[in-house]
């Protein structure tokens, strides 16, 4: 398998790092308005940068705390230590440690830690999406009675709303079920399992969505921007659907 070492070390250090991070107090500050970070969050994405450097020095790195303004090249490491921090910080178990490495123009591993749903998800490009060691598919989970569509990034920053609220409105007229769960890394992950059919989001921080998109689009799911075309990295709007069907709503209703 490609990409096997790298993938090898994330595996032997990220529990272990998120588990030593919970020894710590936990302290919360914010660094924007609304804008959490927690004591844990720079434990977790401190010690995952040192594990990656020691085995891959000549790597950089692109993290939301400490290397935010880094530019993509190379090979590169995207790092969460947490997303979903708000959840974190309140108690809510919605949250993940994920990471993504970007070699050769493209996302070629991600891995998504979820310890409060026992879940490790981790993908190589071109050999799949595998949740808890096991390989999967969008087809293995197939429920077209219920349309579930999931977004993330409504917030005092979003000045375009207009897709959320076609979304809300799709969700009224349609009894679509529609879920919130404010980790973008997070609900990735669940879509690429099959639960979600459409999911959206406008955030474009990479460290926020690479390491879901590689899981998705393994696991088989159609990524489009909002102009129904592939998506691209630093796209303003992502579409992640589950089949043509999907596809097909989206066009009708919300492009």
């Amino acid at each position: 398998m490609k990409y096997q070492k790298e993938l090898d070390l994330l595996i032997q250090v990220t529990k272990q790092i998120y588990e030593d991070a919970l020894l710590t107090i936990k302290e919360t500050a914010f660094k924007g308005e609304q804008d959490i970070v927690t004591s844990t969050d720079l434990y977790i994405e401190r010690q995952l940068i040192d594990s990656i450097k020691a085995s891959f020095p000549n790597d950089f790195i692109h993290s939301e705390e400490y290397h935010n303004k880094t530019v993509l090249k190379d090979r590169m490491w995207l790092i969460d230590p947490i997303d979903g921090t708000s959840n974190y910080a309140s108690n809510l178990g919605l949250y993940v440690v994920q990471i993504a490495l970007y070699d050769k123009g493209d996302i070629v591993l991600s891995y998504i830690y979820a310890p409060m749903l026992n879940k490790t998800y981790y993908a190589i490009k071109d050999e799949g999406a595998y949740l808890n060691d096991q390989r999967y598919h969008v087809t293995d989970h197939h429920d077209p009675a219920n349309f579930m569509i999931s977004m993330v990034g409504l917030s005092h920053k979003t000045t375009d709303k207009s897709y959320f609220k076609k979304i809300i409105d799709l969700s009224i007229e349609y009894k679509y079920k529609t879920r919130m769960l404010g980790s973008i890394g997070l609900e990735l992950a669940l879509t690429s399992e099959g639960i979600f059919n459409l999911f959206y989001t406008n955030v474009t921080n990479l460290w926020d969505i690479c390491p879901g998109i590689l899981l998705a689009r393994e696991a088989g799911y159609i990524i489009l921007n909002e102009k129904n075309e592939p998506y691209q990295l630093q796209d303003h709007n992502l579409f992640v659907c589950k089949d043509l069907k999907t596809v097909e709503i989206l066009k009708k209703h919300i492009l």
